[in-house]
């Protein structure tokens, strides 16, 4: 719809400035269009300014040389209402302490000859905060062939492995786990571990006999020595 000039009304007049009123069916991007007030140019001056109620909202035009008017200063739009936006910097800086605490997984030796059949005696002394101790028993693989786990009593964990067959590169390891009967330990860090020093299984010891010069093994065999 085109500029009409009775919609056009003053609201204030001053010092050769003029405050005027226009009320349109026609959007707010159809008045700010250069030459929308054109019709009226024998009225309007520059420096004027024309609050426009356009069918989508209010803005306020500042009138410009060859009634061209400014940018718009939107008043009210459709769609999202303003919002304010303010933002602030808070100084932070934490203070942290702490105590160290040394904790150490120590093995006690292994006795010089397991024999194959017999269990496997398996000590740890404990330094530090550790509940619990969950012991691995490898191969020379590093094959996983039985798991057992004690708690700590007295800064001390053992267990008995079953017997395994005769062979070396046997090695333990063992490492800090929650203990579930206690609430305050079921955070233990798992990464805390230690892997014992390899050892080996021997084949138990057999007697031998003399019959006429000759040794004999236990089941009657001879032995021959080179």
């Amino acid at each position: 719809m085109p500029f009409i000039a009775t919609n056009l009304t003053v609201l204030s007049t001053a010092n050769g400035f003029t405050l005027w009123h226009y009320r349109t069916t026609d959007s707010r991007a159809e008045t700010e269009a250069p030459g929308y007030f054109a019709a009226d140019a024998d009225r309007v001056r520059v420096g004027d300014v024309i609050m426009v109620q356009a069918s989508d909202g209010s803005t306020m035009l500042s009138l410009r040389y060859g009634n061209l008017t400014s940018a718009p200063t939107v008043l009210d739009a459709s769609g999202a209402p303003p919002t304010i936006q303010r933002s602030a910097n808070f100084p932070f800086s934490p203070i942290l302490t702490a105590n160290p605490e040394a904790r150490a997984i120590i093995f006690d030796a292994f006795p010089d000859a397991i024999e194959s059949g017999a269990s496997i005696p398996v000590a740890v002394t404990i330094q530090g905060n550790i509940s619990n101790i969950t012991f691995q028993l490898r191969n020379t693989a590093g094959t996983v062939l039985a798991t057992l786990s004690s708690a700590v009593a007295n800064r001390r964990a053992s267990v008995l492995f079953p017997a395994q067959a005769p062979g070396g590169g046997y090695r333990v390891r063992a490492f800090n786990t929650a203990d579930t009967r206690v609430r305050a330990f079921n955070t233990a860090d798992t990464n805390h571990a230690t892997l014992s020093a390899p050892f080996a299984i021997g084949a138990p010891p057999r007697l031998l006999t003399e019959d006429g010069g000759v040794l004999l093994l236990e089941q009657g065999g001879q032995l021959l020595l080179f």
